[in-house]
């Protein structure tokens, strides 16, 4: 499946004279199976693309494809706003029910789904509200997977979660991109795990789709991204640093997982008595 925005552009209205341009003329696609960060300034837009693509905004001019019952889902920011049954299973079974599912592949769902997140089964008869805040982002990113989409959108998951969390969003997610085949569009103010999980970047600047590209080629242009008030992941900041003082790496790294081999590769060469100025 392909998610594609062709030209897309939203306008919001305030008051009788003035409009605001959300989005302006943006055009991207994404697959079943990729993973893609959405990257942005606070008011780029970020959180209105992904509204779009999850049938919630209607495009002032412009279209979209690829949109099926279940096949993109979002998964909000403050997901305890949208909690309102006795129970997490209940929660998590209300999506499948509502698809029209027998009970038994509900509940299927409900299972796979609630164990993929690594919810511990003791809580899954309790009330969602109990939870602490971290648990309350599995809960809904379960509701969200039991209607099996093949788009999963997020915006800013990780707020709230600490760094254990965060790990094991990043193994969630990562499962779900390879084992599963789902594309994955994340927007986020947190480069270290966008660069865990995805290899290509989108980067929005007031409504205007600035860059489409591959990490490594993105974090180039130092300039850009602090004039945007963004930083580059950790690791590809430290590889170019590196390069910078005359490091034999290449700081052009799509993801955390090539930047660490990078840099365990320096080691063995400071090891084997490489010299670089």
């Amino acid at each position: 499946m392909e998610l594609k925005l062709e030209a897309v552009t939203v306008e919001f209205h305030r008051g009788e004279r003035q409009r605001h341009q959300a989005l302006k003329e943006v055009t991207f696609s994404l697959q079943a199976g990729e993973a893609v960060a959405l990257l942005g300034p606070t008011g780029a837009g970020k959180s209105t693309l992904l509204r779009v693509r999850a049938g919630l905004v209607k495009p002032t001019a412009g279209r979209g494809s690829g949109r099926q019952d279940g096949a993109v889902a979002l998964a909000i920011q403050e997901p305890d706003r949208g909690f309102f049954a006795a129970t997490v299973r209940e929660e998590v079974q209300f999506g499948p029910d509502n698809l029209g599912l027998s009970n038994k592949e509900s509940a299927a769902r409900v299972d796979w789904a609630l164990q993929l997140v690594r919810l511990p089964v003791a809580k899954w008869e309790v009330s969602p509200f109990q939870l602490s805040g971290g648990e309350q982002r599995r809960v809904a990113l379960a509701s969200v997977l039991a209607m099996r989409p093949r788009i999963l959108l997020l915006d800013e998951p990780t707020i709230g979660l600490d760094r254990a969390g965060k790990e094991a969003l990043i193994f969630i997610l990562q499962r779900l991109i390879k084992e599963e085949g789902i594309g994955v569009l994340i927007a986020s103010h947190d480069p270290d795990f966008l660069y865990a999980v995805t290899r290509r970047v989108l980067l929005l600047e007031q409504g205007v789709l600035r860059a489409d590209g591959p990490w490594g080629r993105l974090g180039e242009d130092l300039a850009s991204f602090a004039a945007l008030g963004l930083k580059l992941p950790l690791l590809l900041a430290v590889l170019r640093e590196l390069k910078a003082a005359g490091a034999p790496v290449n700081p052009e790294q799509d993801s955390a997982a090539e930047a660490k081999e990078e840099l365990r590769k320096l080691l063995r060469h400071q090891r084997e008595g490489v010299v670089y100025n």
